[in-house]
């Protein structure tokens, strides 16, 4: 062997790893498995990457960026809101997938309130969370809001014929330094141990507010306490549109550095179809991973969930149109400034070569 191929291997050997921050909500995608079974980890080091989770950063200094994007090489898997936001007021990125895992949600009141029916609200008070966090998007209230509108427009109402009422919440939660998503939701769930502490819930049960949007999650260990119940579910209409709440889930990454390492952000692509095929072929156990990785703890109810939604990320022209839905509300009532082309910025380039690749 020549001295000179003895440097260029040497030099390739010491070579640093390409450092990757990622970030992942805690809802149903792919990459949540993906992260568990160790298969993030396997696809970046193929690609001379490193994968670093964003809260392992110390101080909670990953929380805001997890919904700003205000770091240059990372990637963020989840909810569409702040996403979007990030996109159209705060940085360049390209969206890269997409994963349809979301649900409309429902409108809950208490049990013993004698409402029946959204119609039965004409005049009574709708509780609707505000954030007092101004350093990132309020995508709970955005959520909340269009789920309330589109619930009221089914009863023939608007929100003219209602009070809806500011439910203010500091919203600055500390976490403690976390490896992975499980562990970082682990303190999140510690936290919801008493859902009645949450300021929604809390100005339902104190009588100040009549009825509240909530995620299906949430509802199911609600109603189970017998003193609470739905009253609308948009999850039971066969019109899609109706459930565009914080999705479809955006997978996103920083534009310069998916120029620069494109290699990289085929292995994330990677690492979450194959986490992708393995939940659509094992529902029931996938169904037990996710309750570690998100905040709803019903393994049946996620089941179910699963049957109906293909978790392998994609950019067809449904989940594009739905996004297109979500920016145009989002735009609509002022939570961005900013509008822009969806389809300009989906880039479908780096999941055809994963695919091809698989």
């Amino acid at each position: 062997m020549t001295n000179a191929v003895q440097d260029i291997r040497s030099k390739d050997a010491v070579r640093p790893a390409v450092e990757t921050l990622y970030t992942i909500c805690p809802v149903l995608t792919a990459a949540n498995v993906a992260v568990e079974f160790g298969w993030l980890d396997e696809e970046f080091q193929r690609a001379g990457a490193k994968a670093i989770y964003l809260r392992s950063l110390e101080n909670n200094a990953g929380w805001i960026p997890h919904y700003t994007h205000a770091k240059p090489n990372l990637f963020r898997d989840g909810g569409a809101i702040p996403t979007i936001q990030a996109r159209a007021d705060l940085t360049k990125t390209r969206l890269i997938g997409l994963t349809w895992g979301q649900q409309g949600g429902q409108i809950l009141v208490k049990a013993n309130s004698g409402i029946r029916r959204v119609a039965d609200l004409k005049g009574l008070r709708i509780g609707l969370f505000r954030s007092l966090n101004t350093n990132k998007i309020d995508f709970v209230r955005a959520t909340a809001q269009r789920g309330i509108l589109l619930s009221l427009e089914l009863a023939g109402l608007s929100d003219k014929d209602v009070q809806i009422l500011d439910i203010e919440d500091a919203d600055s939660p500390e976490y403690r330094v976390a490896s992975k998503p499980s562990e970082l939701w682990a303190q999140g769930r510690e936290k919801r141990n008493n859902v009645r502490h949450e300021a929604d819930l809390r100005a339902l049960a104190e009588g100040r507010v009549d009825a509240v949007f909530s995620q299906v999650g949430r509802s199911t260990g609600l109603v189970k306490t017998g003193e609470y119940t739905v009253i609308e579910d948009l999850t039971r209409y066969p019109d899609w549109t109706l459930q565009v709440s914080n999705g479809p889930y955006t997978i996103a990454v920083n534009t310069e550095f998916a120029e620069k390492n494109p290699e990289v952000i085929v292995a994330y692509l990677r690492a979450a179809i194959r986490a992708g095929r393995w939940i659509n072929q094992h529902p029931a156990a996938a169904a037990e991973i996710f309750t570690r990785v998100t905040f709803n703890p019903h393994a049946e109810l996620i089941a179910q969930q699963l049957a109906r939604f293909d978790l392998v990320p994609n950019l067809s022209a449904k989940n594009l149109a739905a996004i297109d839905i979500q920016k145009k509300f989002l735009l609509d009532h002022k939570y961005i400034k900013n509008d822009f082309s969806v389809h300009d910025w989906a880039d479908s380039s780096y999941l055809e070569k994963a695919l091809q690749s698989l």
